[in-house]
C-alpha cells in the first residue's frame, strides 16, 4: 500500500504536463492505436498543456501585485483570505488513502454509467480529480466519517458527467466544431452552463434589455481593429496598471504581457487540440465496434477553452469588478487574490449561454460572480481547519477558496450539514 500511495503521490505531483501525456498515450494502446501515434499525440497534448501554463503564467505574474496594489489603494479589509488553487489542491491530495479510494471511485462509477448507457463520457481528466477530493474532504470534516466523504465526492463527479453530457450542442455551436466528441467536466462547469442559459432565458423576457446585443465582432470596420485580441490585452491590460497607478513604462508592459498571453493562448489551444484529436478519433472509434449505436465523449480539462479571446476579455473586466463587488455584497468576507488571475475561466459559461453578446454576458457574470463570493465565504469554516491541519497555512487566520466554484459539491455539503 505504502509503494502504491508513494508512486500515486509522484504521479500527482507531475501535474497535468505530464500527467495527461502518459494517461493519453495508454488510453491510445487501449483502443488500437499505433504505439508511436499514440505516442506523439500525447507528447503533443502535453506541450499544449505545457504552453497554456506558460501563457496564462504570464496573466498570473503580472496580475497579482497588481491586484494587490488595487487592494491597497481601495482600502480593501476583509478577512477571509483566497488561498488560490495551488493551496487548495494541495491540501485536497494530502491524505494518501482517501486519494486513492476517491480515484478508484471516481473512476469507477463513471465505468458502471458508461456500461449502462447513463453518460456518454469517459472522464481522463484526473488532475481536476482534486475537485472532487476537496469536497470529500469538507464532507468528512462536516460528518467525521470517511465513508461519507468519499460518497459526497463520487456523487459530485456523477452529477458532472450528467451534466456535462447536455451542455456538448451548445458548446460547439459558440465556441466550434473542433470541441466535439469532447466533455468538459471541470468543478462547476458543467452546472454553470444551464444556469447561465437560464438567466439568459430571463433576459430574453425582459422588455427592450433583450434586445440590446453587443458583440466585439460588430464594432464598426474603422475600429474593429481594437477588438483584435492583442489589442484588447494591451489596452485592457494598459488600463488596470493605470488604475493601480503604475509608472508609464510599467503600463506598457503590463499592457504588452497581455497582449502576448492573448496571442499565445488560442496558439497552444490549437496544439493540445492537434495532439488530442486522433486520441478522441480513436476512442469513438474502437467504442463504437463495442458499443454499436452509441455516442461517446472524453471528458478533459476546460482550460482547453480559455484561449477564447472574448473569455479573456471578460475576465480582465471583471478584475476590478469583482473588488468592488467584494467590498459591496453584504455578508462577504473574502478578499479575493489568486482567483482574480483565472476570472477567464468562470467568464466561459457566460461568453457560451449568451452566444458572445457581451452585455448579456456582462449581467451572467455578475451573478455567477456573486454566487461564488457567497459560497466562498460559506466555505471558509470548513476551509480554514482543513489547510491549516495540512500545513498548509498558518494558524489565527481564516482562509478560502474564489474561484469557478464546486456549485454542485457546495449543495451537497448542504445537505451533510443538514443531516449530521
Amino acid at each position: 500500500m505504502d509503494i502504491v500511495l508513494a508512486v500515486l503521490d509522484k504521479v500527482v505531483a507531475l501535474g497535468a504536463f505530464v500527467m495527461m501525456p502518459v494517461v493519453l498515450f495508454i488510453m491510445g494502446m487501449i483502443f488500437k492505436m499505433k504505439a508511436s501515434d499514440a505516442l506523439r499525440a500525447g507528447i503533443t497534448v502535453g506541450i499544449g498543456f505545457k504552453g497554456i501554463s506558460l501563457a496564462a503564467g504570464l496573466i498570473g505574474t503580472t496580475m497579482n501585485p497588481l491586484v494587490e496594489k488595487l487592494q491597497q489603494l481601495w482600502g480593501l479589509k476583509l478577512d477571509a483570505v483566497d488561498l488560490g488553487v495551488p493551496v487548495v489542491s494541495t491540501m485536497a491530495f494530502s491524505d494518501g488513502r482517501f486519494v486513492l479510494m476517491m480515484f478508484a471511485g471516481v473512476i469507477l462509477i463513471n465505468i458502471i454509467m458508461l456500461v449502462l448507457n447513463i453518460t456518454k463520457t469517459l472522464n481522463v481528466d484526473i488532475w481536476n480529480f482534486w475537485h472532487y477530493l476537496f469536497i470529500g474532504t469538507l464532507g468528512t470534516l462536516i460528518s467525521g466519517n470517511m465513508v461519507v466523504g468519499l460518497i459526497a465526492g463520487v456523487l459530485y463527479s456523477a452529477i458532472n458527467l450528467l451534466l456535462a453530457d447536455r451542455n456538448q450542442e451548445i458548446i460547439c455551436e459558440v465556441c466550434g466544431e473542433q470541441f466535439r466528441g469532447l466533455s468538459f467536466c471541470t468543478m462547476a462547469f458543467p452546472v454553470l452552463v444551464p444556469i447561465g442559459r437560464g438567466i439568459d432565458w430571463v433576459i430574453d423576457h425582459i422588455p427592450g434589455v433583450r434586445k440590446i446585443n453587443f458583440n466585439l465582432k460588430s464594432i464598426p470596420s474603422k475600429v474593429s481593429f481594437l477588438a483584435e485580441p492583442i489589442m484588447i490585452g494591451f489596452l485592457i491590460g494598459g488600463g488596470l496598471a493605470l488604475l493601480a497607478r503604475y509608472d508609464w513604462d510599467q503600463c506598457l508592459n503590463v499592457g504588452m504581457t497581455m497582449a502576448a498571453a492573448m496571442f499565445l493562448l488560442p496558439r497552444m489551444i490549437s496544439i493540445l487540440m492537434e495532439g488530442l484529436s486522433p486520441i478522441a478519433t480513436a476512442t469513438r472509434e474502437f467504442m463504437a465496434a463495442k458499443f454499436p449505436n452509441r455516442e461517446f465523449r472524453i471528458g478533459i480539462d476546460f482550460a482547453l477553452l480559455v484561449g477564447d479571446p472574448d473569455m479573456i476579455t471578460l475576465g480582465l473586466l471583471f478584475v476590478p469588478i469583482s473588488l468592488i463587488m467584494a467590498v459591496l455584497l453584504p455578508g462577504n468576507r473574502v478578499l479575493p487574490l489568486i482567483g482574480l488571475t483565472n476570472l477567464s475561466y468562470m467568464m466561459m459559461a457566460p461568453v457560451i449561454t449568451s452566444k458572445r453578446n457581451m452585455f448579456r454576458a456582462l449581467i451572467i457574470g455578475l451573478i455567477m460572480v456573486a454566487l461564488v463570493f457567497f459560497m466562498a465565504t460559506s466555505l471558509t469554516p470548513l476551509i480554514t481547519p482543513a489547510v491549516i491541519d495540512a500545513g498548509l497555512a498558518e494558524a489565527g487566520g481564516n482562509y478560502s477558496l474564489f474561484n469557478t466554484g464546486e456549485h454542485v459539491g457546495f449543495l451537497i455539503l448542504q445537505v451533510l450539514k443538514a443531516i449530521f
